[in-house]
């Protein structure tokens, strides 16, 4: 008997390199893509036997890698949907995928303590790294691609050469849940933020953790590096974000005057900016020289679940509970726009390679793409019946009004 919580909605969205497809994963076991000038769907993926919880896009574009919660794994040709490979070998639901930036290969983590490292040509399983004692939620690679770095449940972080599989150093993270990991853009850094109120930077070349990053009241919330490397952001559940630099490890600034922890954070193109935003439903842009708050951008009546600047770096995006995407001026902190269309809270905002369309994906089923210039919403991306013969026979946990919307939607009961 199967038990299912929060089965309607989308899981996960994501532009592909060249920013005109969009992919999105699904509780209908489908991945799906759009074309985002058309808003036709171009593909609807199917294969799955449960619902698509990660996916990632090849860095040529010509490839998805859709993971599961059935335990496989797919590659799809983007062009024809045709699915190229099913690649079976985890034991459990798929948490994280990853390519390594050539293309040549992909990671995938699960909850049976492992990550399998996999050749795009062939499906061939690589290589099978051990050594972690409890999920593995979270892998990437480092810009050359030829460490890959992996977080568990089980409070370590491991660093492995993907060629010999050998585990190059294992990072313990001190009692400390992983929420995060990201490599600066020189390769050369790792950082791990945590329950446990401290980012860590790490030399990949020795394992030596050369920094702890000490907040002084909560644990790290998001986290992100300046496009250049040298500055780190780490947002904390107190409602602060502080900027630190990676060299020293000294507090470059504590910016203060959200009254919530921020869910959201991001940098400007060009570094110069950072946008938060907080459950206290606002969003601030920082000065990152001086710390200074350049503008309070208020209107929203529920909370910031995602932040993005445009790629001028003009406007900044901003999607909440409330159901609304923001468009503002980052200068004046005018809200150029109000995108309010969807019926349910905004999971996910991101701008197009252009800059001139956002996508917005809301827990409503659907993903909206817009003219920014215009405001105009161009398409509405969903299927009529995303759940078309889905079984919810013997599933337990649904209300009968949740079972109507499932059949209304395409579900079947025998």
């Amino acid at each position: 008997m199967q038990r299912l919580k929060n089965i309607l909605g989308l899981i996960i969205v994501g532009f592909s390199p060249s920013g005109e497809i969009l992919a999105s994963g699904s509780h209908d076991r489908t991945a799906k893509l759009w074309d985002i000038n058309s808003g036709e769907c171009l593909n609807t993926l199917q294969g799955h036997n449960d619902r698509v919880g990660s996916i990632a896009f090849h860095p040529g574009g010509e490839i998805l890698v859709s993971g599961s919660y059935d335990k496989t794994l797919m590659l799809w040709d983007i062009n024809s949907g045709e699915c190229l490979n099913t690649l079976q070998g985890h034991s459990t639901q798929v948490r994280s995928i990853a390519f390594s930036p050539n293309g040549e290969m992909f990671a995938s983590a699960d909850d049976e303590q492992t990550v399998k490292l996999w050749d795009v040509s062939s499906g061939e399983c690589l290589q099978i790294l051990h050594g972690h004692l409890d999920r593995v939620n979270l892998v990437a690679f480092n810009p050359s691609g030829q460490i890959l770095a992996s977080a568990s449940y089980d409070q370590t972080l491991k660093l492995w050469d993907i060629r010999s599989g050998e585990c190059l150093h294992t990072l313990p993270e001190f009692g400390n849940e992983t929420r995060s990991i990201a490599f600066s853009p020189s390769g050369k850094i790792l950082a791990s933020a945590g329950h446990d109120r401290t980012v860590r930077l790490w030399d990949i070349g020795t394992g030596e953790c050369l920094k702890t990053l000490q907040g002084d009241n909560s644990s790290v919330s998001s986290s992100a590096f300046s496009p250049l490397g040298e500055i780190f952001a780490s947002a904390g559940f107190d409602g602060t974000v502080r900027l630190w630099d990676i060299h020293t490890g000294e507090c470059l600034h504590i910016l203060q005057g959200h009254t919530g922890w921020s869910r959201a954070i991001a940098f400007s193109q060009n570094g110069e900016i950072l946008a938060t935003g907080s459950v206290d439903r606002t969003v601030r842009l920082w000065d990152i020289h001086t710390g200074e708050c350049l503008q309070i951008l208020q209107g929203h009546t529920d909370w910031i679940r995602s932040v993005a600047f445009s790629y001028s770096g003009e406007i900044v995006a901003s999607g909440s509970v409330d159901g609304t995407v923001r468009l503002w001026d980052i200068r004046t902190g005018e809200c150029l726009k109000i995108l309010q269309d969807h019926s349910s809270r905004i999971n996910s905002v991101a701008f197009s390679s252009t800059g001139k369309i956002i996508a917005a994906c809301s827990r409503d089923g659907t993903i909206r793409l817009w003219d920014v210039e215009t405001g105009e919403c161009l398409k509405i991306l969903k299927s009529d019946r995303p759940y078309e013969e889905m079984n919810i026979t013997g599933v337990t946990g649904l209300t009968e009004v949740e079972k109507a919307t499932l059949k209304a939607l395409g579900a079947v009961e025998n």
